[in-house]
């Protein structure tokens, strides 16, 4: 019973921190590079792309 109750809490936790690393990367990636855009990778790779 104890084991249940320390897993449960360690997934609550793991569950937390992922929370607060995703918000502080997505929060980083808005403020450092002003991207507010959902890019499509698969519309960025077809677009041709010019020789420098």
């Amino acid at each position: 019973m104890v084991l249940l109750i320390v897993l449960g809490a360690w997934v609550v936790l793991g569950a937390a921190v992922a929370a607060v690393v995703g918000r502080s990367v997505r929060r980083a990636d808005q403020e450092e590079l002003g991207s507010d855009r959902h890019w499509d990778i698969t519309a960025i790779e077809d677009t041709r792309h010019r020789s420098a």
